[in-house]
């Protein structure tokens, strides 16, 4: 156990120092330790507080609920400050407080953790910082072993969070048994292998219906060459979703390993994603009638496509404008309405065949 503790302290102090740097200004560290019931203990505590916090002002903001990584504490949040200042600087990310815990090296945020995670933690921020409490407040994210903690949360309490991020989560590719392979296992050492009830593949299969009805916004990112192979895992979480109709950004990032020089921009990216979230979303909705003026475009374009002509200049510019889904929604009508009669058309990801020639062909 000392060696596995030893070598993932090695890897989270590579994966801080990437974050050192940055200007003394911005977001302030706050540390101190928060009474749990669920924990039977005091839990040491840390915050990132953004550029002119105020608790004063009565401004209530989000809360983003960080989990560190195998082997660490609350002492990586604040390694993460100077990129967060710079995300801010730049409005990539609205001001939002974020908070960290230590657990034990490997706890995998089992038991006890979850209701620390979901309830106790962030009415201890609300009461100390004055942030928000409401399910549209508060996000939770980490990475390795944060990341799974963070799955295993959001997919068992959809309700309870506006949106979960997870990068490189160590996830293990099964629904059922725990894989025995060596590819997927051999990162354990001593350490006792996570239980499939906590699987964050299980649970999204299981809880598939309810995450859906929630609303959660789920972001999964993963490098191709994870040293760990937790690419496998991640990979395999993004297929539960989509083979359960389950909305969700994947980001499988070639050439990216463990740690590393794309570290920063793969976390500015989450970040980015959980911003984004928590403003709504971004889709373009696709909002019929169309106008007088976008059924005259169109006529115009389609007498100067039969005529072998351009489209006007400004059909570019206006498809590619907020009412553009509407009007090539439009485009397609006709078509997709003698497609209706196919109940996949329901869905948002449809069941894709087997990727193996011999499966396909036995499945015809």
């Amino acid at each position: 156990m000392r060696s596995l503790g030893l070598t993932m302290a090695l890897v989270l102090g590579l994966v801080a120092s990437a974050a050192e740097g940055g200007a003394p200004e911005g977001y302030t560290v706050a540390r101190f330790d928060v009474p749990s019931t669920a924990v039977g203990s005091d839990v040491p505590t840390s915050a990132l507080l953004p550029p002119g916090f105020d608790r004063e002002s009565g401004a209530m903001l989000p809360l983003v609920v960080w989990l560190h990584g195998g082997g660490g504490n609350r002492e990586q949040l604040p390694q993460y400050r100077p990129w967060l200042d710079e995300l801010t600087a730049d409005d990539v990310i609205p001001p939002m407080v974020f908070a960290s815990f230590s657990t034990s090296p490997f706890s995998g945020f089992l038991g006890p953790w979850e209701e620390f995670i979901a309830d106790e933690l962030p009415q201890a921020m609300a009461e100390r910082y004055g942030t928000r409490v409401d399910r549209e407040g508060v996000a939770v994210a980490g990475i390795s072993m944060g990341g799974y903690g963070a799955l295993k949360s959001a997919f068992r309490s959809p309700d309870r969070f506006f949106a979960v991020g997870a990068m490189e989560p160590s996830v293990e590719p099964t629904l059922t048994t725990l894989p025995n392979q060596m590819r997927n296992t051999w990162t354990r050492g001593p350490s006792p292998s996570l239980g499939v009830v906590d699987n964050p593949a299980r649970l999204a299969h299981d809880n598939a219906a309810a995450i859906r009805a929630s609303g959660l916004a789920i972001y999964l990112e993963v490098g191709d060459e994870d040293y760990l192979n937790l690419h496998d895992g991640t990979e395999f979480v993004h297929r539960v979703l989509w083979d359960h109709d389950v909305r969700h950004e994947y980001h499988l990032v070639r050439w990216a390993d463990h740690i590393g020089a794309s570290m920063r921009p793969r976390f500015a990216e989450m970040m980015a994603f959980i911003a984004t979230a928590l403003a709504g979303g971004r889709s373009d909705p696709v909002a019929p009638p169309l106008t007088e003026a976008e059924q005259e475009l169109l006529a115009v374009v389609a007498r100067r496509a039969a005529a072998g002509e351009p489209a006007p200049e400004e059909w570019s510019d206006y498809m590619l404008g907020p009412r553009g889904p509407t009007v090539h929604a439009q485009v397609w009508a006709a078509l997709r309405a003698q497609a209706v009669k196919d109940p996949e058309l329901a869905r948002a990801y449809a069941r894709l065949p087997a990727t193996s020639l011999d499966e396909a062909e036995s499945e015809d």
